[in-house]
């Protein structure tokens, strides 16, 4: 599985980004195919050594340019570019989400808004080149580090604004951040849509070997490098299929009639399991623990659930490894109707295992008033 970890050292912008790519080994004719088959005038791109202290890498030069293109342009040049499916699909949801953050922070409807900057063609460029760089790399999945922004006003076609803009703010929602004394605009909100679209969440990344690393260098000269790192990989091949949490708390005055209540309710909220059992703890007292399986997206929300639902004063948190079959439902006709039947199949996707929905045997069991475990092994034969 490959990996790419964004490490926004001094912030995150297009250019940035498709300089550390170029670093990190992809090949500048790759992109430069790729921009030939835009249907519009590309200014001059030509790709620089630079070293700013201790530091080496790529700075990507890009003439001026006064080509402008609607929304809708953009759209329709990258729907209709002769290139991989993927990069097609990833420049556009990058457009997208720029798109969707302008509209929201100016209250302007989708099909009205006017990107000003970002209606300049190097937005174009920008989701197009990092967009086939990822694919060169057939990267998997992508992490990122926090993200930096600057401090103070920036001037836009808008007008003035505070920095950072408002529709970079909006497309990080929920992404870990940090504000550096700088009176310049460190992220993007073309960075900003590239680290949306492709890390997703903020999350850690997992251990992999770093195969190849780069440099990607902005165009402002500060006290700090003004540089943005990326780092290429592999992650170990595992039986494991997704990261999750397991959230755990032991508890010797819990009520035990509302346990099962409790439990159901953080299902509904999104758990992927919730357990408990018996456990005895200090001075031989009798307890429960209380066990969470949560998907990493929903832990916080999963954790103050626990909290709150239960008596307990606190949890232990840690991540874990899960390995799941692909899982089918299917409704099959049988002598006794209707029933639902999960298939799991495994990576190859050979059939591992079927079941039959344990609801439709108690239903037609209770309707028809026979044995749950006849009904079962009747459904089993047919089946």
């Amino acid at each position: 599985m490959n990996i790419l970890y964004i490490d926004p050292v001094h912030g995150i912008s297009g250019d940035m980004m498709i300089s550390a790519l170029i670093d990190a080994g992809c090949p500048f004719a790759v992109l430069r195919d790729v921009l030939s088959k835009l249907p519009v005038p590309v200014p001059h791109i030509e790709p620089e050594t630079r070293v700013r202290g201790a530091l080496a890498g790529i700075y990507v030069k890009i003439a001026e340019s006064v080509v402008h293109l609607e929304v809708r342009e953009m759209e329709a040049i990258i729907r209709g570019l002769a290139t991989e499916e993927r990069v097609r699909r990833d420049a556009l949801a990058m457009l997208d989400i720029m798109v969707e953050a302008e509209s929201k922070v100016h209250g302007v409807p989708r099909e009205e808004i006017h990107l000003h900057e970002l209606s300049h063609v190097d937005t174009l460029i920008d989701v197009v080149c990092v967009a086939r760089a990822v694919a060169y790399f057939g990267i998997d999945e992508v992490y990122c580090g926090t993200v930096p922004h600057g401090r103070g006003f920036i001037r836009i076609a808008h007008g003035v604004l505070p920095n950072p803009p408002p529709a970079t703010v909006e497309i990080l929602k929920g992404f870990s951040q940090k504000f550096l004394d700088e009176e310049m605009e460190l992220t993007t909100p073309t960075g900003a849509a590239i680290v949306r679209h492709y890390a997703g969440e903020s999350r850690p990344a997992p251990a992999f070997s770093v195969t190849t690393t780069g440099c990607g260098f902005g165009t402002v000269e500060t006290a700090f490098p003004n540089v943005l790192r990326v780092f290429i990989g592999e992650r170990a091949t595992t039986c494991a299929d997704e990261e999750v949490w397991v959230l755990e708390a032991d508890m010797d005055d819990a009520e035990p009639e509302y346990l099962g209540a409790i439990a159901d309710r953080i299902r509904a909220g999104g758990a992927l399991d919730v357990l408990y059992f018996p456990v005895y703890m200090k001075k031989g007292r009798p307890g429960v623990r209380f066990s969470v399986t949560a998907p990493s997206s929903l832990v916080d929300g999963l954790v103050a659930a626990v909290l709150r639902e239960t008596t307990t004063f606190g949890l232990r948190m840690r991540r874990d490894l899960r390995s799941v079959l692909r899982r089918e439902e299917s409704v099959v006709e049988t002598s006794f109707g209707r029933v639902r039947v999960k298939k799991g199949y495994d990576r190859t996707g050979t059939l591992v295992k079927s079941h039959i929905e344990f609801e439709d045997v108690k239903r037609i069991a209770d309707e028809r008033n026979l044995p749950y475990r006849g009904v079962l092994e009747s459904l089993k034969k047919e089946l």
